[in-house]
């Protein structure tokens, strides 16, 4: 057997590394953040990340002896990327899907994700042509206001009458 701090006769407990072994000690940036430093760094409330985490946005969170939740700058990250996802307009639906491809790897992850910014687009489409519509309707009615000659609002009116009068006379 070897000296006190051996394992084993022919693996000595010395102060010299192997090849190819890193140490390295944790920086500040690297120190677990508490959930309300990872909300505050990354713009969001405590809740916010509970509730991430409950939707399986994010990993559960460790805990410490006395249960504080911590967490690392992935999490951060993580974190980051799901509000840059929501910013651009992707359901957490989208976004849980694209959290998952992330960590696959595959060939077909581009295509997937293009295709939920596809279906998106699709969606901001369908609405943009809803809100054109609808001020089209504005517009019309401001004319009939601006061109009122009678005592009452024309647009007032319309407005009084029952939908059915209203979708008639169009």
């Amino acid at each position: 057997m070897g000296g006190p701090f051996s394992i084993c006769a022919s693996h000595p407990l010395t102060l010299e590394c192997p090849p190819g072994f890193n140490l390295s000690m944790p920086t500040m940036d690297e120190a677990p953040l508490r959930i309300g430093e990872l909300a505050t760094r990354c713009g969001v409330t405590p809740d916010t990340i509970r509730f991430y985490e409950r939707e399986k946005l994010l990993p559960r969170a460790r805990r410490t002896a006395s249960r504080y939740r911590v967490y690392d700058g992935s999490d951060e990250d993580r974190v980051r990327f799901i509000r840059q996802a929501q910013a651009i307009g992707l359901t957490l639906d989208a976004i849980r899907e694209l959290v998952r491809e992330q960590r696959l790897h595959t060939p077909g992850e581009c295509r997937r994700v293009a295709g939920l910014l596809r279906e998106r687009i699709d969606a901001l489409d369908g609405k943009i042509a809803e809100l054109r519509s609808f001020r089209r309707r504005l517009a019309e009615s401001l004319a009939r206001c601006e061109t009122a000659d009678g005592a009452s609002c024309p647009v007032v009116v319309d407005l009084a009458r029952p939908a059915q009068v209203r979708s008639g006379a169009r």
